[in-house]
């Protein structure tokens, strides 16, 4: 039994990570068609993506086509979103740079390699949650920054300007300028048409078919429909076709007035492993240096490869198919085995996502078509590839990030949130100042901050409650869990409450309706409010209280702290009476007409000191009682 068990798991597991042996058994003829159709589409729109990406990365154009076909043939047998095309994007792209463009092949190889590992092990320890911790407005200040960043990089190409070498956004806008002198005229031309057209052709599948309020189509209108719809998708296809021929056609006549991609390397690129030391200027360059030479590469890359195949699942699944962890294990797997093309580091992309969902995409079988698609087009094609200016590769750029530019969030975090407001353009100017990844890196830090610190002053409100014989009591709400960062100022709070009441004398009630667990420390500190309350024979009772949440408040001698289960309960335990209780009323803590004294716990002295006493007593007492159990 414990064999077949065993066997079940094992198979259980297997079917799990392999997903197409879930869907493969019932695919249909139809799904087929679907696919085909949906993975030629989507090949159309990466190949020339592919390509300026590339460039983007500080590579030769055959490198983008690389990263564009492997990745895709493995999602199709491990991937669960039938959207998800992995390949080159814009912001692996820029990262890729960031780390690399002073760096030699090797190490973008070896980049893609690490990135897949750390992916990998990420997804084997189920540390998907901690991508929960990078929220919105940093994602969104960190698009909108690398949008632009990518937008300003461009513009050397877009104007035909010799290439020069930055180092981050503002040395790139100080040398457009010092160099916008050689601005070249018809690349600039040309490229400026590309936008254009691309921004023209991006907007022809919105227009109306048929008469205004018109429902349903006749066939002709359906297929002109269609069509008008495949020639917006393929625009950066089209582009790029029309600008390469434009530029044979000059070359065929005379120099070529625009700046070619030049030659590519044609054929497939060889399976191998990446290297893991590498001989520079007479020497062995170390497998450890090269991972120092990569930095901080090595973990942001894929976290924000991560962050990136989460987004796009989260935004085309709903319900209890998405399988995060599944996804980041298929991602690592895509880049370690990637790398064995000399690809570099690959996620998926909204665009391609959002393109295979319109195309009708059925399974992850897309990949199989698309991929072959890349393939066929090194095989055949690089030597036309010659052809394609660089401009047109950078307005297809542009067209493509300029809609990653969140403009639309700072109005509604204006108008809603200020701290989150301050969030986004800290790390939108963090990542255009110091860099996309220390930008990151700076909003994740400061996002933490902000939740330590509500996790250190909840919101703990108070109010009085009166019986329906008049008697009083003091209740006091925390809005959250209480955990160790916010002892100290629980403690003050709970006193200053308790003080304030009365000088002292009125009952204090904690409602722990939110507190679903303590840590040690909080616990002790319960402890301790407890006897400084018994020491001002002042009653303190805790209602709504977990059973396990009890077990630890139980006090040195034996002891529990009161606990009520209902507000009748408090009445009976605290003034006796037995009246059915339908409703308390409740009053401001401190009331507008009446003068309360201001009383904290710094204006009593030696309570902080007090405090602090009781705590460590209690703390001690608890080590002996714990050396007393291993004692028995």
């Amino acid at each position: 039994m414990k064999n077949k068990s065993l066997l079940i798991r094992i198979k259980g597991r297997f079917f799990r990570h392999v997903n197409i042996l879930n869907w493969l058994p019932r695919y249909t003829k139809e799904d087929g068609i679907g696919d085909i159709i949906a993975g030629i589409t989507v090949g159309l729109t990466m190949m020339p993506q592919s390509i300026a990406y590339a460039s983007l990365a500080g590579l030769s154009p055959q490198f983008g086509l690389y990263s564009a076909f492997f990745g895709s043939y493995l999602y199709v047998v491990f991937g669960t979103i039938k959207e998800v095309s992995i390949g080159p994007t814009a912001v692996m792209s820029l990262l890729t740079y960031e780390f690399v463009h002073d760096l030699g092949i090797e190490y973008m190889v070896l980049l893609t390699f690490l990135s897949g590992c750390v992916e990998l092990v990420m997804g084997l320890l189920n540390l998907g949650f901690l991508i929960d911790f990078i929220s919105t407005p940093v994602t969104s200040g960190f698009t909108s920054a690398y949008s632009i960043i990518i937008i300003v990089s461009q513009l050397k190409s877009l104007f035909g300007l010799r290439k020069f070498k930055t180092k981050g956004f503002i040395d790139n806008i100080s040398k457009l300028v010092t160099h916008l002198h050689e601005t070249k005229i018809w690349d600039t031309v040309l490229g400026i048409s590309c936008i254009i057209f691309l921004l023209i052709l991006r907007k022809v599948k919105d227009i109306r078919v048929g008469y205004p309020g018109e429902r349903n189509l006749s066939k002709h209108q359906q297929k002109i429909k269609k069509s008008l719809w495949f020639i917006s998708i393929s625009r950066n296809t089209i582009i790029v076709l029309i600008s390469a021929l434009l530029a044979f056609c000059f070359e065929m006549v005379g120099p070529s007035p625009f700046i070619l991609s030049g030659t590519i390397e044609s054929g497939l690129p060889p399976f191998s492993l990446p290297f893991f030391s590498i001989q520079e200027n007479n020497t062995t360059v170390t497998f450890p240096e090269m991972c120092l030479e990569l930095g901080l590469g090595i973990i942001v890359i894929p976290v924000v490869a991560i962050l990136a195949n989460v987004a796009i699942a989260k935004a085309f699944v709903t319900g209890p198919s998405l399988d995060a962890t599944q996804e980041m294990l298929t991602l690592g797997v895509c880049n370690m085995f990637g790398s064995c093309v000399r690809s570099m580091p690959t996620c998926g992309a909204f665009t391609r996502s959002a393109v295979s969902n319109a195309s009708g995409a059925r399974t992850p079988m897309v990949g199989l078509y698309s991929g072959t698609l890349i393939v066929l087009a090194l095989s055949l094609l690089t030597p036309y590839f010659y052809y394609i200016p660089r401009s047109t590769l950078a307005a297809v750029l542009i067209s493509a990030v300029a809609f990653m530019i969140d403009w639309k969030i700072l109005k509604t975090l204006w108008r809603c949130n200020k701290r989150d407001l301050f969030l986004m353009v800290l790390t939108f100017m963090s990542c255009l100042l110091l860099g996309v990844e220390v930008g990151l890196l700076i909003g994740v830090i400061t996002n933490m901050i902000f939740l330590l610190y509500l996790w250190a002053r909840p919101t703990i409100n108070i109010i009085t409650c009166k019986t329906p014989a008049g008697s009083k009591y003091a209740m006091l709400i925390p809005d959250i869990g209480i955990m160790y960062p916010a002892v100290h100022y629980f403690c003050r709070t709970v006193n200053k409450a308790g003080m304030i009441q009365g000088n002292s004398s009125l009952p204090v009630v904690i409602n722990c309706t939110y507190i679903k667990g303590l840590d040690y420390t909080t616990a002790l500190a319960f402890k301790v409010i407890y006897g400084m309350f018994q020491k001002r024979q002042q009653p303190l009772i805790l209602i709504n209280v977990l059973p396990e949440i009890r077990l630890m408040l139980q006090t040195t001698d034996g002891k529990t702290i009161p606990c009520c289960e209902t507000e009748e309960e408090i009445m009976e335990v605290l003034f006796g009476e037995t009246l059915n209780l339908e409703r308390t009323e409740t009053m401001p803590l401190i009331e507008k007409e009446i003068q309360e004294p201001t009383v904290t716990i710094e204006d009593e002295p030696g309570l902080r000191d007090d405090l602090r006493l009781d705590f460590l007593k209690s703390k001690e007492s608890s080590v002996k009682e714990c050396a007393r159990d291993k004692e028995h």
